[in-house]
């Protein structure tokens, strides 16, 4: 059973530091709202990965993937909450919504929660992945939770330093470059998440065609 932890530990750790949507939001949420935002960004993330835990471990996550219909909405809703993300995220909508308030903790941890319930990746990574590290003898709900909750804990560890990380190094920048690569930098997290939300979307379309 040990020797099964270490590595699906070793792959959660591998999973959780490969930048991606979740990643992009923590620190994107870091750099406009300070290093708490962010890790509470983070924790938001998790809250909607630890549902996914949830559904795996009483084997409610196969009846979804049974179900094109439900499995295509899902991936379909997500691209387009990437969508709303890259949006928000543009300079202009920036300086909007600061001029009407700070982000609030309520609405960061609903985001992030959004963010992962909507990414059909995480509930693909949950019922092709956590079942090739259960022992045969071993398989119950309580192994699948504590999975879950070490790959929890790898994400949450993992977007709390991206998060972090990008608040220090962005004053480090504000005092090293210019103005057009300010400009430049701004609009990188908007671009990004079109640029997976776009990408998400044709992999959905392709894949619905081909059925």
């Amino acid at each position: 059973m040990y020797d099964y932890l270490f590595y699906f530990s070793l792959v959660a750790v591998t999973m959780a530091l490969t930048p991606g949507p979740a990643m992009m939001y923590c620190i994107n949420t870091s750099i406009d709202h300070g290093k708490r935002a962010g890790v509470l960004a983070a924790l938001g993330v998790e809250l909607g990965t630890f549902i996914y835990v949830m559904i795996t471990a009483f084997g409610l996550a196969t009846l979804i993937l049974a179900s094109p219909m439900i499995y295509s909405g899902l991936r379909i809703l997500g691209a387009l909450y990437l969508l709303y993300l890259a949006y928000k995220a543009l300079p202009n909508q920036k300086v909007l919504t600061a001029k009407k308030a700070i982000k609030s903790k309520t609405s960061t941890l609903l985001t992030g929660i959004l963010l992962n319930i909507t990414n059909p990746k995480i509930l693909l990574i949950f019922i092709t992945l956590l079942p090739q590290f259960v022992p045969a003898d071993h398989r119950s709900i309580k192994i699948f939770f504590f999975l879950g909750l070490v790959f929890n804990l790898c994400g949450l560890a993992a977007n709390s330093s991206a998060a972090i990380f990008s608040h220090s190094l962005k004053y480090k920048l504000t005092h090293v470059t210019s103005a057009k690569t300010k400009k430049f930098i701004s609009y990188i997290p908007s671009a990004l998440f079109f640029l997976i939300a776009a990408l998400a979307l044709s992999f959905t379309i392709v894949s619905l065609a081909g059925e």
